[in-house]
């Protein structure tokens, strides 16, 4: 047995390499002139085995015979065939094959090569920069259009981002941020190639079943050839799709995929960056939108009114994200009673938020007018279960104070029981019934107690009694207790229980309203 050597990958990608380049012939950008048969040739292309060259006068087919031209200053000759000859009009288009190829027609290859590497470099780098100007997505679709309109010579484009939570693709109409197009992954050519990461080339679009035609009948566009691409990022994950169309010089092909393939890391990176870019702007529009939100919020919650009778009140509510379910209100009566209500809608943020105006709202315009207490939070138990269906409810405590003397009628649907001071002893207002918004039928019960000279009246939210510190140990009723016996000032209450929380990440809205009979 003959022994044979076994190559590795690299000199075997190296030996298709230089049969490759022994076999393709490089286009000249500006002819060459030389000289076949005494005839004056201009040298279009050349490779390893031969050349193409047009001429004026007819060359005979045979040989051997000598090319000759001129290169960087140095005379080459090269050993040559005439193969065939074509005319069309006046010009002679001729092939040449070559016998050898002498260590000169090889620098001259070589330097071709070399010149032709740096010109796709060159527009590699000057693609990548374009694309990479902007992170605007109308910019950056402008920008990769603009690419593909120089180098690849089309009419039209669309890039395509992917939505892999949503599994859609989408584009949008340039110009209008709020106008956007989405597929299915999977659906139409777009969709199949950010599905399959094959790409797709239609020489004929209305050959093509796959292709729709309904865009083009809506604008009177006509479609003729198709490129359709996967645009990859460096970990080879799909990122989006680019659609070309109608390529204007000849028909689309490997050429194309190749260069496409070149700035598609950019390409890539662009998107990725434009994606991160309108995601920030979104959370910027949120954060404002909360912002405002928590300014409107403050404001419905109301200052205490100074002019009661022989009662001093004061409130404090200190959300724990922007906007909260926390909620407190002062309502001076047609009677000359006061009107005091407390409540925690169940959740945090905006939809919390909302169903606690919806309470202030509809409380505002009903307390005025319903002495009966029990009816007054039925109603409102229905408007909230209409509105959240059970989703969402409230504890809610209301209470009608009188303060000539001091009698207190309230309902609390749930609400952590409401604390009476008298005489350094405290005592809870219990529950009357269920929290508003969980069934629809829910009834409720009236109480009356009275509020004595010196008494205080302590309504909160389960923000404090239940903050917890960074070992998740809560403040609990006793605390608060013995708190409510020794501080009667809302702001330094919720300042003891921040401080108990000792930096823990509060969970919870703290809401605090304070009565206190003179």
């Amino acid at each position: 047995m003959i022994p044979f050597a076994v190559k590795s990958p690299a000199e075997i990608t190296k030996m298709f390499d230089q049969e490759r380049r022994k076999t393709e012939r490089l286009l000249l950008k500006a002819p060459i002139s030389g000289r076949v048969q005494e005839s004056e040739v201009r040298l279009v292309n050349i490779g390893s085995l031969g050349t193409t060259v047009e001429h004026d006068k007819p060359l005979i087919v045979g040989g051997p015979h000598k090319l000759h031209f001129r290169w960087d200053g140095e005379e080459i000759v090269v050993d040559c065939t005439v193969v065939h000859s074509q005319q069309s009009a006046n010009i002679f288009s001729t092939g040449l094959s070559f016998v050898n190829e002498p260590p000169a027609l090889r620098r001259v290859l070589d330097t071709l090569v070399d010149r032709d590497e740096l010109e796709r470099l060159r527009t590699l780098v000057e693609a990548s920069k374009l694309i990479n100007s902007s992170i605007e997505p109308d910019a950056l679709l402008g920008s990769i259009l603009t690419v593909a309109r120089n180098e690849l010579h089309v009419e039209r484009g669309t890039l395509y981002f992917v939505d892999e939570e949503k599994h859609e693709i989408w584009t949008k109409i340039a110009g209008e941020l709020s106008n956007e197009i989405r597929l299915p992954i999977g659906k139409g050519l777009a969709g199949t190639v950010a599905a399959t990461g094959e790409a797709v080339i239609l020489h004929d679009a209305y050959a093509d079943p796959r292709f729709d035609r309904s865009l083009d009948q809506k604008t009177g566009y006509r479609t003729r050839s198709m490129l359709c691409v996967p645009i990859r990022n460096r970990g080879q994950k799909i990122v989006g799709v680019l659609q070309l169309l109608n390529k204007t010089n000849g028909a689309f092909g490997s050429g194309d995929l190749d260069f496409l393939n070149g700035i598609s890391d950019h390409m890539a990176i662009a998107m990725e960056n434009a994606t991160l870019h309108m995601e920030l702007l979104e959370k910027q529009r949120m954060e404002e939108e909360l912002k405002l939100g928590r300014e409107i919020q403050s404001r419905l919650l109301p200052q205490p009114p100074v002019d009661i009778m022989d009662t001093e009140l004061a409130a404090l509510s200190v959300p724990c994200y922007e906007v909260g379910g926390d909620y407190y209100d002062f309502i001076e009566l047609p009677d000359g009673g006061l009107g005091l209500a407390i409540g925690d809608v169940s959740g945090k943020g905006v939809s919390a938020a909302l169903i606690m105006s919806s309470v202030q709202a509809a409380l505002r315009v009903a307390a005025p007018i319903e002495d009966d207490l029990a009816r007054l939070v039925q109603r409102l138990n229905a408007l909230i279960y209409r509105s959240a269906r059970g989703r969402k409810y409230a504890t809610f405590f209301f209470g009608r104070y009188t303060p000539s003397s001091g009698e207190l009628r309230y309902v609390n649907a749930g609400h952590n029981p409401p604390f009476i001071a008298i005489d350094g002893k405290l005592e809870e207002l219990s529950s009357t019934g269920k929290p508003i918004g969980i069934l629809p039928d829910s009834t409720y019960h009236e109480r009356v107690i009275e509020v004595p000279p010196g008494a205080t009246l302590f309504l909160y939210t389960d923000g404090l009694n239940e903050a917890a510190d960074p070992e998740e140990n809560e403040f609990g009723y006793d605390r608060l207790r013995e708190l409510f016996g020794k501080v009667h000032e809302p702001r330094r209450i919720v300042d003891a229980v921040t401080q108990f929380e000792r930096g823990a990440q509060a969970t919870d809205d703290k809401t605090i309203v304070v009565l206190r009979r003179m």
